[in-house]
């Protein structure tokens, strides 16, 4: 697998395109229903923040500062753009940073961790540990730690052909497409491809068991409460046209297979 830098590198606008979709758009309306309680007034560490799709949310709702991590040179110039685009010129600060070597980052301890598809991209327990291990020497005792991932699951495999069943190619989930590539330890990789605009988008990574997931982060040193939520798809989005183009037979297919999973741990 190409590294998370080169894959994204490449891929920035088809990437930004995908996250206009509706099931984006449900994923950012539940993340920020989840993050409000406990983002006001707080210092925030963003890992994986991308081309800032949920930082300068971070930022309106009353987070104290931010600090914005990601390894790809060029998402993080897409999320400066943003900013600068935005009128922002304060409360956050960028770092290009790989995410699955442990390490404190300037600005902690933080209040709340958060990071949007992160750990999809460890291949192993091993590579889970790393990344739960920077979440843990970046928070505070007592803080809370938000991550958008795959939906929990004990069988990978089982979960990615439901998803291919219920939503086919062309449109997939939100444009986005998913093949099993192969089997690994606890799990499986896969490759995620869509047609866009702007160019084909394509990048891998892994989709491992839930409990190989909860057992790194109480190894990392995260012990404390454990919580799940899948896929949580506000009534408004059922109506005919909903924002971001999705059909109704797509809306309707959330409720029996999700999309993402949300975890949420206390340290």
């Amino acid at each position: 697998m190409a590294s998370p830098n080169q894959q994204y590198d490449a891929i920035v606008t088809p990437y930004d395109y995908v996250r206009g979709s509706t099931i984006a758009l449900i994923e950012r309306l539940d993340v920020c229903t989840i993050l409000q309680p406990l983002i006001s007034g707080a210092d925030v560490l963003e890992l994986a923040c991308g081309s800032g799709f949920y930082t300068y949310d971070l930022v309106a709702r009353g987070s104290r500062s931010v600090v914005a991590v990601d390894i790809s040179a060029h998402m993080l110039d897409k999320a400066q753009e943003m900013g600068r685009s935005m009128g922002i010129k304060t409360g956050v600060t960028f770092i290009q940073s790989d995410c699955v070597i442990p390490d404190r980052y300037e600005g902690g301890p933080f209040d709340v961790v958060f990071g949007a598809w992160l750990l999809n991209y460890a291949p192993d327990h091993e590579g889970l540990i790393n990344m739960f291990r920077t979440v843990a020497l970046n928070l505070k005792d007592g803080g809370t730690f938000v991550s958008v991932t795959l939906p929990p699951s004990s069988n990978p495999i089982e979960s990615l052909n439901a998803e291919a069943s219920a939503r086919p190619e062309p449109d997939g989930s939100g444009y986005l497409n998913y093949k099993h590539i192969k089997n690994v330890d606890y799990g499986i990789f896969f490759g995620v491809h869509a047609e866009t605009p702007f160019g084909k988008l394509y990048f891998e990574c892994y989709h491992l068991t839930q409990d190989i997931i909860e057992e790194a982060a109480m190894e990392a040193g995260l012990e404390g409460r454990v919580e799940w939520r899948k896929t949580n798809i506000p009534d408004s989005f059922f109506e005919k046209n909903p924002p971001g183009g999705a059909t109704s037979r797509e809306m309707e297919t959330y409720l029996t297979v999700p999309a993402y999973g949300i975890l949420i741990i206390t340290k």
